[in-house]
């Protein structure tokens, strides 16, 4: 858990603004008096906001666990960067190209970043200009849907990183 709350009798000031567990504001009260009124609704008194610039501490009567399993949840869903990768040889034909940018357009509107790999095989390795003419085209074709990086020449492979507009 990212935020650490003090609860209960880890709060010491002697004053605290209490905000009861439907949001509506008590008001200027008594810690002692906030932690019995927690206590008779079995729940927590929260710390929800420390004490800044001789303010008072802002606090709230809440269930405690349900207030870790929803933040522990909450950091469980974040957003992971998904990377699909495409595959072809410098000699694949116009009609299976079409069908991977298409997949790759749809890649790119569901925004996922698409790692777009051309392995070289046995001379095309010698053919770098040409190699190079084939890439500039073809990623004309992704102009408007997608940024790209400079691409990179790894032994056989180059390896170009599209990512969503």
């Amino acid at each position: 858990m990212d935020k650490a709350y003090k609860k209960n009798n880890e709060i010491k000031d002697k004053n605290i603004k209490l905000v009861m567990s439907d949001g509506t504001m008590r008001g200027i009260i008594d810690t002692k008096e906030a932690l019995k009124i927690a206590d008779d609704l079995n729940m927590d008194l929260v710390e929800v906001c420390p004490s800044i610039n001789n303010n008072l501490t802002i606090c709230k009567i809440l269930d405690y666990g349900k207030l870790k399993y929803k933040e522990n949840k909450k950091k469980n869903h974040e957003h992971k960067e998904v990377i699909k990768e495409m595959k072809f040889s410098f000699n694949i034909s116009d009609h299976d190209l079409e069908i991977k940018h298409k997949k790759i357009i749809n890649f790119l509107l569901k925004k996922y970043k698409v790692k777009y790999t051309l392995e070289l095989k046995g001379r095309e390795n010698k053919m770098i200009n040409e190699v190079k003419e084939k890439i500039n085209i073809i990623l004309k074709s992704f102009e408007g849907m997608a940024k790209w990086e400079e691409p990179q020449i790894k032994g056989r492979k180059i390896i170009i990183f599209l990512i969503p507009a």
